[in-house]
């Protein structure tokens, strides 16, 4: 088991894709990085190497959806180092919605929005997970780390990551939405943002 307020842990959202511009519901599934996706990732690529230093100290991980593994790609070639050197991992998936995946955010049902903001932590859509089982999954990865490392991953492992690091309560947790500009520096129990 790791302990994070040891490591630093740079943390980044996948640069914007083409269901983020329409404004739908990807979740695991997968849809490309636009032009302004890939020049966030080529960014946060160039802002990681001024704030880290020494990249070779580092470890890498990205979930293993398609938009973060080009945007770590992009990311590293950015920051001057080989397109490979990182491992994808299941647990940094983004969460799972289930029978709602594609939908446009603004067609689901008024009964699921109002289920969600009951209890925006245990709420499952049809077929999917919860913000809470997300948390679990995400912390199991986290227990594996044993160097400070660069994360690329979605919205909602990026906020449980966050809720992790700080020792956030769900309440506090499920408020973050983390963009995709810029990166999340997580260090001894403090939480810095660079970027937009």
């Amino acid at each position: 088991m790791s302990n994070l307020h040891a490591l630093t842990l740079y943390v980044l959202r996948h640069g914007e894709c083409e269901h983020n511009v329409e404004g739908r519901i990807a979740a695991q599934n997968d849809s490309p990085l636009t032009a302004r996706g890939r020049e966030q990732a080529r960014a946060n690529g160039r802002l990681l190497k001024e704030l880290a230093g020494d990249l070779s100290a580092l470890d890498f991980f990205a979930s293993s959806l398609h938009r973060t593994c080009a945007t770590m790609e992009l990311l590293r070639e950015a920051a001057g180092l080989p397109l490979t050197g990182y491992r994808a991992d299941r647990r940094l998936m983004e969460g799972d919605l289930g029978d709602h995946t594609w939908w446009k955010w603004s067609d689901l049902p008024e009964a699921e929005r109002v289920r969600y903001r009951e209890d925006p932590w245990n709420h499952r859509y049809p077929g999917g997970e919860s913000q809470a089982e997300v948390h679990a999954r995400v912390g199991e990865f986290l227990n594996t780390l044993t160097r400070d490392s660069v994360i690329v991953t979605h919205a909602l492992p990026a906020r449980m990551i966050r809720a992790h690091a700080l020792g956030l309560a769900p309440a506090d947790a499920v408020r973050y939405e983390h963009p995709h500009a810029g990166l999340m520096r997580l260090s001894a129990g403090a939480q810095t943002y660079f970027g937009e």
